[in-house]
């Protein structure tokens, strides 16, 4: 998705320094003449190529494959119908799932209309679906910069930021909630309404919320899809994700149930009920339905990577021998515990409570470094860790021992004063 222009000029460039530019002693070519005269001529001097004898070497020559664009244009001969048919046949393949064919047509129709919102929103659909995800934001960007109000377009946009195939961190997911809110603001005030699109604008906003630990506002905006499409079975999902991290269990498992009913082979929605029933109490109910999302999805779902209790607090021993002799000293006076799963009073200590998802957790001051050993009367301060968590966090051994090791060190982090914000600038979120 790189313009080829750029890579174009680079390379004349390029040849510029590597030979037409004259040598000290080099013969002055004949005015007007090329870089290079007749081919036997050529062949009597034999230029040296000064960038292979100062041993350099040439970068490799690129030439890409293009699934070309199955558009018949026929006799069609203005701009505006070739376009018209470019287009179309881009939503045709896209709807095939001809990503490769259908990022031609729209490249092809761009080209011929620069101009064309829906020439670049087809672009980005069909390069993020390709997995060509810094090219899927330009295209993205300029059919935003087109028009950025067009609600079609911030969906798109809106989707590739919350549920893009590649890594997704808060700053993407705050711009792709913007972006839905922007977009239901502006389907909203149109005075002929399309409704499916208000609703998946909607739904996009919840699972921003969601993800951004927001699931009470992420409920809200749910429901108001599923006022308007009752039967859709990703908003009922969505629903069942955002009571799922409110700790209501029971209203969780209604939602999910529901969802399968219409999408029964979605896996995710399997392993969220899984998760829902061991809350529930229900562990035959769960490995059944985490089971079944596994065989669902064998290539996105991983089984988790459990280690016994006392493996696990040799890994914990195993971080801290690693620190600072004063930082050791200060970590150690405070008890770390092993928990499968959290306590639901801990989840509720904050509104909204914690997800039951969470790897750690600090019980103690936020923000400032409590006083140790604790005052008489203070609480104090202590660490959990997660096992079976984050045991579901990671596919690999390795990962495990990573992921222990930063959520412990984070939750140290905020026994040393630091709250989320402080971490996240550390880079250790």
């Amino acid at each position: 998705m790189r313009a080829v222009a750029a890579i174009a000029v680079f390379g004349a460039l390029t040849a510029c320094r590597g030979g037409a530019s004259p040598m000290p002693g080099d013969p002055e070519p004949a005015a007007g003449s090329a870089a290079a005269s007749t081919p036997g001529a050529a062949a009597a001097t034999q230029p040296t190529n000064h960038a292979l004898v100062e041993g350099a070497t040439l970068r490799p020559h690129k030439e890409h494959a293009v699934v070309e664009c199955p558009a018949v244009l026929g006799d069609t001969s203005d701009d505006e119908g070739r376009v018209a048919i470019l287009l179309d046949e881009a939503n045709r393949q896209i709807e095939k799932g001809a990503y490769a064919a259908a990022w031609t047509c729209a490249d092809r129709a761009a080209d011929l209309t620069p101009t064309s919102v829906e020439a670049h929103h087809l672009r980005g659909a069909a390069l993020a679906a390709l997995a060509r995800d810094s090219e899927a934001q330009m295209a993205y960007s300029l059919a935003l910069a087109l028009d950025p109000d067009d609600p079609e377009t911030l969906r798109a946009v809106a989707d590739f930021y919350i549920n893009g195939k590649g890594e997704r961190g808060r700053d993407a997911l705050r711009l792709g909630l913007e972006l839905a809110q922007r977009g239901s603001r502006r389907a909203q005030a149109r005075r002929r309404k399309n409704q499916p699109l208000t609703a998946d604008l909607a739904v996009l906003e919840g699972q921003a919320l969601n993800d951004l630990g927001r699931s009470d506002e992420a409920l809200v905006r749910v429901d108001a899809a599923l006022k308007i499409a009752p039967g859709r079975g990703d908003a009922l999902h969505e629903r069942g994700v955002a009571l799922f991290d409110l700790s209501r269990f029971a209203d969780a498992k209604a939602a999910f149930g529901k969802a399968l009913a219409i999408q029964p082979d979605d896996a995710y929605t399997h392993q969220m009920l899984g998760l829902t029933l061991e809350q529930l109490g229900d562990q035959q109910g769960a490995d059944a339905e985490l089971a079944r999302a596994l065989a669902l999805a064998p290539s996105e779902l991983s089984p988790p990577v459990l280690i016994s209790a006392e493996e696990f607090r040799q890994e914990i021993d195993s971080v801290l021998a690693g620190l600072p002799p004063e930082r050791r000293s200060r970590v150690t006076s405070i008890r770390i515990e092993v928990a499968d799963l959290p306590d639901p009073s801990d989840l509720a200590a904050v509104k909204p409570p914690f997800p039951p998802t969470i790897l750690g957790l600090y019980r103690g001051p936020v923000g400032h470094a409590p006083a140790l050993p604790p005052q008489p009367g203070e609480e104090a301060p202590s660490i959990v860790l997660y096992r079976k968590n984050l045991a579901r966090a990671v596919k690999t051994r390795r990962e495990l021992s990573e992921q222990i090791r930063d959520t412990l060190l984070h939750e140290v982090g905020h026994l040393e004063g630091l709250d989320e914000d402080d971490l996240r600038r550390r880079g250790m979120e």
